[in-house]
């Protein structure tokens, strides 16, 4: 038979070809890009000895009948073993799993097992084919199960793809059905034209477009940086993970990226992390480097043993030269964090979670070199993760509780004002205490929507109990750092006391120095338009962290609280006797109004009103309580 070759030659060249760029570039070691290697390889070898057998057939003389047996049981078996490893391929893109179910396995390997079976006794059988005396190549009566085999392969293949069809995108999918759909048609055509050698090129066809659309190098590469990027880094930590393979994750971050980007420009910028990437490159000695996002990058290492001092002091060498951008030298620093799996995570997205935590505490622990992850990172985020999910639930079904804890007027000898305290109480964490919700949902947006509910709760509360009829004068209500930013709150808090109809004198707004430091202007002008309507302030927790007198001068209090370390401290120690006694005297003489609180004994009270003090709150009068027990303890 004359065979026409063409299509063969080219199927040679183009897998070739494939091959080449497929190593020459950058790649990942997955279980899926072996597959792709061993798929490959295997039309590779495949397309070659199609042409070396078709030779061997036009020339029967020039081999023995053995040697003749055994090039073409091969090629016929590395022919379909493609079809094998290209089920395999798919079935391991949608699943994302190194590990297959049994019926996963049995469909893979039986047909093949099959095939190789019927291969290798065809020269004592005949089924596949035959080398006669003269050395002719015939086809065996079960020549046929080879390619139902083969077609077998594609049409699970097909059925997988279309299953977990979400898993891949438009253009993969038409991938996959053009490989159905090329190989019945080239099944077809080489029944009917049998000296046509077309099947090689088709497959070599199907080969070249899974490469371009699923296993493309250029898909795991982070352009411009010269590493890859974090598509390649989830999909390398995912198969670690499946097969338990201990590894370790060196996250570091640039520090100061975005202010660099804000004042000299993202192009500039982005040279800047260019000669970032190649420093950590260099330091990686051989490594995988991944480019994650913004100015983050990590390093992989499956060793167990492996000495991360090298790659720090590279790091942090290159770091202390500056980097230049438009002949700009610019200084940054290097954050950096060691997460090791499985000791202190075991799947991605904790992994994930960790390299965000870390690098944030790299960034308040300025002065550590490394941030060791460790499970207690991990269940403190997976915590405020549920308490986000708390606070979100509890503003839904009116969940929050406002308690009430009383001030006592030392002039007038009873409670005249209290101050709102929010509370959350959950069937799952039991008590959660503010200082720990409250940054939550500041950080989390939800702050505005608790201010909200905590005054127009006290706004209600205030008028429905009747609480000016009762003696108590006014109530304290504490702004967050977050309400304080914004321009409007004059006019929504001004609209909610309208709207139930509150005396503006009825509230009084504590202020903490944070809040007042973050937000200047902004918090002036709320306190001017409100101060005028008669809503007055208080400065919360004076005498905590930084405290400074130019808050105190600059901004309109009429009162300042004076936090209980202050007052505890006194009753200890001599020179923060002093130092409370010259602060109460201080405020005083600025006309201002003092409430101490943590007020918890007669001792307590006796100091406090030798110095002049207005107001006192504590536990010593009263813990916050709900309303109820609220307006049982003004009545007494």
């Amino acid at each position: 038979m004359n065979y026409i070759i063409h299509y063969d030659v080219a199927a040679f060249v183009i897998t070739l070809a494939i091959t080449l760029h497929f190593f020459y570039k950058k790649s990942i070691d997955t279980y899926q890009t072996k597959l792709f290697s061993l798929l490959i390889g295997l039309e590779l070898v495949s397309s070659a000895l199609d042409l070396i057998t078709m030779y061997t057939i036009g020339h029967p003389q020039v081999l023995s009948k053995s040697v003749h047996y055994l090039l073409n049981g091969v090629y016929l078996l590395t022919f379909n073993a493609t079809s094998a490893v290209y089920f395999a391929y798919i079935v391991n893109s949608v699943k994302k799993k190194r590990k297959m179910k049994l019926p996963e396995k049995v469909l893979i390997l039986a047909p093949f097992c099959i095939d190789v079976l019927m291969t290798a006794t065809t020269p004592f059988t005949g089924l596949i084919f035959t080398i006669t005396e003269a050395n002719e190549y015939v086809h065996g009566a079960l020549f046929f199960i080879l390619y139902g085999n083969a077609m077998l392969y594609v049409l699970a293949s097909q059925v997988y793809s279309v299953i977990y069809r979400s898993i891949f995108t438009r253009g993969q999918q038409v991938v996959v059905y053009t490989y159905t759909i090329s190989s019945f048609a080239v099944l077809i055509v080489q029944m009917i034209f049998p000296n046509l050698m077309i099947a090689q090129f088709a497959v070599s066809i199907a080969v070249l477009l899974i490469y371009l659309s699923l296993e493309n190098p250029q898909d795991y590469s982070e352009r411009g940086l010269g590493t890859y990027n974090r598509l390649a880094f989830e999909k390398i930590l995912t198969e670690n993970i499946e097969s338990e393979k201990h590894f370790k994750v060196f996250a570091v971050e640039l520090s100061g990226m975005q202010y660099i980007s804000e004042t000299i420009g993202t192009e500039s910028a982005n040279r800047v992390l260019k000669q970032f990437a190649e420093c950590i490159t260099e330091a990686a000695g051989g490594r995988k480097v991944f480019y994650l996002s913004g100015n983050r990058f990590a390093i992989l290492s499956d060793s167990r043993r492996e000495l991360w001092g090298g790659v720090i002091m590279g790091i942090r060498d290159r770091c202390e030269q500056p980097f230049y951008s438009d002949s700009v030298a610019l200084t940054l620093t290097p954050r950096i964090c060691l997460i090791d799996y499985p000791e202190d995570a075991v799947r991605l997205a904790d992994i994930e979670a960790l390299i965000n935590i870390c690098l944030e505490e790299a960034a308040v622990r300025s002065d550590e070199e490394v941030i060791y992850a460790n499970v207690d990172m991990l269940e403190k985020h997976r915590r405020e993760g549920r308490i986000i999910q708390i606070m979100k639930q509890a503003l839904q079904d009116n969940q929050f509780a406002v308690y009430y804890q009383p001030i006592f007027s030392v002039e007038k000898q009873r409670f005249t004002s209290a101050e709102a305290l929010i509370r959350l109480q959950n069937d799952e964490l039991g008590f959660i205490s503010p200082e720990e919700f409250i940054p939550l949902a500041e950080k989390n947006g939800l702050i505005l929507e608790i201010g909200e509910f905590v005054f127009r709760e006290v706004c209600r509360f205030i008028v429905e109990k009747k609480l000016l009829a009762r003696g108590i004068e006014y109530v304290e209500v504490n702004l967050s750092v977050v309400q304080c930013m914004q321009e409007s709150l004059y006019e929504d808090l001004l609209s909610v006391m309208d709207e139930y109809r509150l005396p503006y004198p009825c509230i009084n707004l504590e202020i903490t120095e944070t809040a007042a430091v973050m937000s200047h202007e902004t918090l002036m002008k709320n306190m001017n338009k409100l101060i005028e309507s008669g809503v007055n302030f208080s400065l919360d927790d004076y005498g905590t962290g930084f405290s400074n007198t130019t808050f105190v001068i600059k901004y309109p209090f009429r009162i300042v609280k004076i936090d209980k370390s202050m007052v505890w401290s006194a009753m200890e120690d001599e020179k923060a006797m002093y130092a409370l006694k010259y602060t109460m005297a201080m405020v005083k003489a600025m006309g201002m109004e003092l409430v101490a609180e943590g007020v918890e004994n007669e001792d307590h009270i006796r100091l406090l009103t030798e110095l002049g003090c207005d107001f006192f709150q504590g536990y010593y009068y009263s813990k916050p309580v709900n309303g109820e027990l609220f307006l049982e303890r003004i009545q007494q």
